[in-house]
């Protein structure tokens, strides 16, 4: 049956009751009443209620033009099934306003019965207060009407989101700003305060937000849909207090981001429903055309049999018909990315993972030659590599990490010696098509085991210049990735500049790993764990850059284009015409020794366009040599170059873990690897004071919060 969600304020249903969520859905099909598609003919906005208490759910459909229509449902137990529209009206009154309009119920005033809450007229909700039964709704006309944020016109919902026991509002918007309205009332007498910033999501245009726990672990998730025919899901997985992780999109059944912009005509309008009564949401959402549309949720049963299925039936030709057949290998590989979405998304309940992975882990050995670890033919099976690849992934995430598990995994998938350690000891899949030596394997696993280990976390390493041409249109999907080089080890690298003491000679096979595993840490990781330094990279930035180049507040909030364009062109530096800035910003920074040397490995300009390297470059000194890389810093200070010892000190800080003991690394081409230990002493804001290695000390006095203001390097005496 299809379940009678309660009113949003409380947006969940007892767990053994809730129907699965999904990320995937099938192609759309339009809700009709009899043989003719529901039109509104200008807008609709759509929200499913069981109006009549009859244990089904019903269609509140706002339209275009300020009026709210019903569609009951009369459905069977296979199908849902409409009648024609009724107007919806709150005593006397038919219209509210005359442009776009959504509407919900839920109780706020009055009695227990859920009440009638209307988003119109650019900036309004109005309640009206149900003065009927349970079952047979009849709506006040007179409500209490709130001002909300301009151009909201419909895009709301309802949800008590702080956990005080109200109902609060959150609105989207045309521009895409979404905004929070905590009730301050109390729940039969709401008040809802001005708007406030929902954790700054702003979408392009558009923005419908829909409260729901999606998950139902407890917590309250964002669902929102956008001018461009998608919808994204923010989840809500923090244990202490409400935050929006990243987003993830809906996915279509082939994998790729679903979209209905073509047949909405924008304005896409999300709300989950079992429409068709097989125990999986679905997604429904109306648009700008005012038609209403149905996409079936793909339950994760069903598409474990079609995957098994697909590989039955076409055992002895998979490859092939990978090849030659994009729709095939598109449903192929969108089963198991949608297997991987949900699996990542925490959509699949442990219990469900674990059987998925015992109805999964047994294809291996019946389809060895596609599913486990080999050598694959790249030329005439380009997308096997891939395909084995996604499986692997969808295995290991299937089971809680653990070295117990990760051992199960490479059991069922083939992976032993070095691609099996690498697995086993780090929950790292490595995808080369086994192409890597023995030498390539043991080197890694040497260098990564010589990292911190909570400083970073990869769960697949691919070579693309191994794994063929397959890889550049078919991605493997994953909960963290990181690509290196294809390359023999030994080639060689100097990771530091010319002005630098001496060489830094390293192995580029090695030092490309470092890197991109630098990418894991301080921007993803470290993110969360070290926020403070997160925001040290930023003042570096900013320091490196000189103050002509204005930051926002805070800097990690980057440049300030438009106070920066201001200031340049006051300066001089730009004539204002939109057309010559790239010039302009350009030249501010080409050919200038300041600007060439202000940070470590390369001129500043470049990290400023992409601030993602800023600290992944920083590996490449320091795990060539972080010796080498402390007396670089002072060559530069001492040549008027104060900016590097600071991001020699943000990537020591890092991977010290905020201990008093920090890792030193020489990185020698072919993979020899020395580590020394380096004490650090900290002052009462813990920022790093001294760092003494074998062969030198460090002292450093700060000019502000983050940054270094004096600088002194020794050698240390030999005491023997």
């Amino acid at each position: 049956m299809i379940l009678a969600l309660a009113f949003p304020g409380n947006h969940k249903l007892a767990a053994q009751d809730y129907p699965t969520p999904t990320l995937s859905y099938q192609a759309s099909a339009t809700l009709t009443v009899g043989d003719a598609p529901i039109d509104l003919k200008d807008h609709v906005t759509t929200r499913f209620f069981d109006w009549d208490q009859d244990s089904d759910l019903d269609l509140l459909a706002g339209g275009g033009d300020g009026k709210l229509w019903l569609f009951q449902n009369i459905g069977t137990t296979k199908l849902a099934q409409f009648k024609s529209k009724q107007q919806i009206l709150a005593g006397n009154r038919d219209r509210w306003g005359d442009s776009y309009t959504g509407a919900l119920l839920t109780n706020l005033v009055g009695n227990s019965l859920a009440d009638l809450v209307v988003c119109h007229s650019s900036n309004q909700v109005t309640i009206h207060e149900n003065i009927g039964n349970n079952g047979a709704p009849i709506f006040s006309e007179r409500g209490i009407t709130f001002e909300v944020q301009k151009n909201c016109q419909g895009r709301f919902d309802a949800a008590d989101w702080d956990g005080d026991g109200t109902v609060d509002l959150i609105t989207g918007s045309f521009d895409g700003r979404l905004q929070w309205h905590p009730n301050l009332g109390t729940t039969d007498s709401p008040k809802f305060g001005p708007g406030e910033s929902f954790y700054s999501i702003q979408s392009a245009y558009n923005a419908h937000p829909r409260i729901i726990d999606f998950n139902q672990d407890g917590r309250l998730d964002l669902l929102l849909g956008n001018n461009w025919g998608s919808v994204t899901l923010y989840l809500n997985q923090s244990q202490d207090k409400l935050s929006l992780r990243k987003s993830k999109p809906l996915l279509w059944s082939d994998g790729s981001n679903l979209n209905i912009r073509k047949i909405n005509g924008d304005d896409t309008t999300p709300e989950l429903v079992d429409l068709d009564h097989d125990g999986v949401l679905d997604l429904v959402s109306g648009g700008k055309n005012g038609q209403v549309f149905w996409m079936r949720g793909i339950g994760l049963s069903s598409r474990v049999a079609q995957f098994k299925d697909l590989l039955k039936t076409n055992a002895d030709k998979l490859g092939e018909r990978l090849s030659v057949d994009d729709d095939f290998r598109k449903q192929v590989f969108g089963l198991l990315a949608s297997m991987q979405s949900d699996l990542a998304g925490g959509l699949i309940p442990r219990e469900a993972a674990a059987k998925l992975f015992s109805d999964l882990a047994p294809l291996a050995n019946q389809h060895a030659k596609v599913l486990t670890r080999q050598k694959f033919d790249v030329e005439n099976t380009p997308y096997l590599p891939m395909l084995a690849a996604q499986y692997w992934v969808v295995l290991k995430e299937a089971l809680p990490d653990s070295i117990a598990n990760r051992k199960l995994v490479a059991d069922a998938i083939g992976f032993e010696d070095g691609y099996r350690r690498l697995l086993v000891d780090f929950g790292v899949l490595f995808i080369d098509n086994n192409m890597a030596t023995r030498e390539h394997l043991a080197t890694m696993h040497q260098l990564m085991m010589a990292m911190p280990r909570d400083a970073w976390d990869v769960e697949t390493i691919t070579v693309a210049g191994w794994l063929g041409a397959g890889i550049k249109t078919q991605k493997i999907r994953s909960q963290s990735g990181i690509n290196i080089f294809d390359l023999p080890l030994g080639r060689t690298e100097n990771s530091f500049p010319q002005d630098s003491p001496r060489a830094g000679v390293t192995d580029v096979y090695l030092i490309c790993l470092a890197h991109e595993l630098a990418h894991n840490m301080l921007d993803t990781v470290g993110r969360k764990t070290r926020p403070d330094l997160f925001e040290a990279k930023f003042a570096g930035l900013s320091q490196a850059a000189g103050s002509d180049v204005i930051f926002k507040s805070p800097k990690s909030k980057g440049i300030d284009f438009p106070a920066t364009k201001k200031n340049f062109q006051k300066l001089g530096l730009w004539d204002g015409a939109p057309e010559n800035w790239k010039t302009a910003w350009d030249d501010y920074f080409k050919n200038k020794e300041q600007f060439d040397r202000s940070y470590a490995r390369g001129n500043v300009k470049f990290f400023l366009d992409a601030p993602q390297e800023a600290f992944a470059t920083l590996a490449n000194q320091y795990f060539a040599n972080s010796q080498l890389m402390l007396d670089f810093c002072k060559t530069r200070w001492d040549a008027g170059h104060r900016s590097n010892i600071n991001q020699f000190i943000l990537i020591a800080d890092y991977l010290s873990g905020g201990n008093d003991e920090v890792q030193f690394y020489t990185l020698r081409p072919g993979g020899g690897l020395r580590v020394t230990t380096a004490r650090l002493t900290r002052d009462e804001k813990n920022r790093i004071t001294s760092v003494q290695s074998p062969s030198s000390i460090a002292n450093f006095k700060y000019a502000d919060q983050v940054l270094v203001g004096e600088f002194e390097l020794a050698p240390l005496k030999d005491n023997h």
